[in-house]
């Protein structure tokens, strides 16, 4: 075996799948995983969202160091389930490195997804959203249109701009001028449902949950950087949004929403929301049901929750419980990153809908709407991240967790 070969395939399987959405501690666990399996010794991996890097003592006694920097990123869990396959297949069967290398370019060469593939994707998830939120006919006519423009842009933006505030801001102000015209134009009037379901297509909920992980595996670089970037990214759609609603708050329409006040219409169209965001986010296909599952089930322990405890903490909490654990579970029992199922499955209670509120209090000037919703905001926040702090915990020292 050529050790100094094999390293660099290692470092650029993890590299792989940090630009597809792999949790940090995930792929430092699993680039360790590989060199152990190779015979190195004296092994040193490093980490972080931009950066894959490792010292390893080969069998001979030759020092190895190589750096791989990871330059944009994204989500695209099909790519992440295939490296999590070869990694298991490297671990098991210790290939040599053109084995290694020809599975790896195998992957590298998937062809991206189909373009209408995305934007019913896109419209599906902001549609179902959508409907959650309370969406009459004209309203979900309006949202899947904005849900086009959206996916478009995002399209065409992304490959441009990396940074999450300018892109975010970029999208969020002409989709929501686009949300207002069409409104002025009776094309729907509740621009606030229609407005959230479509922000659930650009806020990053696996960067925030992601960067909460790492600080719970006291990977604080890590951590901070991911939730920099989810925060930047959240700051850009509010002032994208939020300008649009200044200058035109007379445009017509309402900043008003709920949710809709069936609960069989909430599981019916969440679960709709969330298989879409399934194709958004390019699950495998064999994992989508269970992903659909997943949130299904999460949002029927918040309901349940919700009528027992005031508030939204506890109600989120609980079922950031049952989501981690369903996680865990279905990692091990269809052998592909929890992370797959934990993002979809959390989507339901990803606190969207006080985001745009907290905005559309401050646009009005009613510091006290604002206020109430920026405290839901960060309680809704803290539920997650405390439900996938105990599920972590328990992982940690109760079960070994999946490669």
């Amino acid at each position: 075996m050529n050790y100094e070969t094999m390293l660099g395939l290692i470092l650029d399987l993890g590299a792989e799948m940090i630009r597809s959405g792999g949790e940090t501690h995930r792929v430092e666990d699993t680039v360790y995983r590989l060199v152990d399996s190779c015979g190195y010794r004296n092994c040193n991996v490093w980490v972080v969202p931009s950066n894959v890097q490792a010292t390893v003592t080969d069998p001979q006694g030759r020092v190895w160091t190589q750096i791989r920097q990871v330059r944009g990123s994204g989500v695209n869990f099909y790519i992440l389930d295939q490296l999590n396959d070869l990694s298991r297949w490297a671990c098991a069967e210790h290939p040599g490195e053109e084995a290694f290398a020809a599975r790896l370019k195998e992957i590298q060469s998937i062809p991206p997804q189909k373009p209408w593939i995305h934007y019913l994707a896109g419209v599906l998830g902001a549609w179902g959203f959508g409907v959650f939120f309370g969406c009459g006919p004209l309203d979900s006519l309006t949202t899947a249109l904005a849900s086009l423009l959206v996916t478009f842009l995002v399209r065409r933006l992304s490959p441009k701009e990396s940074n999450p505030l300018i892109l975010n801001f970029s999208i969020s102000l002409m989709t929501e001028l686009f949300i207002l015209l069409a409104a002025r134009l009776g094309l729907g009037a509740n621009t606030g449902a229609i407005t959230i379901g479509v922000v659930m297509l650009l806020i990053s909920g696996l960067g925030a949950t992601n960067g909460l992980r790492d600080l719970v595996h006291l990977d604080t670089l890590s951590g901070l950087i991911n939730l920099t970037a989810s925060f930047t990214g959240a700051i850009g759609i509010a002032l994208g949004f939020a300008l649009p609603m200044f200058f035109l708050s007379g445009s017509g329409g309402s900043g008003a929403a709920g949710l809709h006040p069936s609960f069989a219409v909430q599981l019916i169209f969440g679960t709709v929301a969330c298989i879409g965001f399934s194709f958004w986010f390019k699950v495998r296909s064999r994992n989508i049901l269970w992903c659909a599952v997943g949130a299904f089930l999460t949002w029927g322990v918040y309901y349940f929750a919700a009528r027992h405890f005031e508030g939204v903490f506890f109600p989120t909490f609980a079922a950031s419980i049952f989501c981690g654990l369903y996680g865990q579970i279905l990692a091990r029992a269809r052998k592909s990153p929890a992370t797959v199922f934990t993002t979809i499955g959390i989507l339901l209670l990803i606190p969207g809908s006080s985001l745009y509120y907290a905005m559309y209090g401050i646009v009005t000037r009613d510091t006290e709407f604002a206020y109430a919703k920026g405290v839901e905001l960060g309680l809704t926040c803290f539920g997650i991240v405390l439900g996938f702090m105990v599920v972590e915990v328990a992982n940690r020292f109760l079960w070994r967790h999946p490669h």
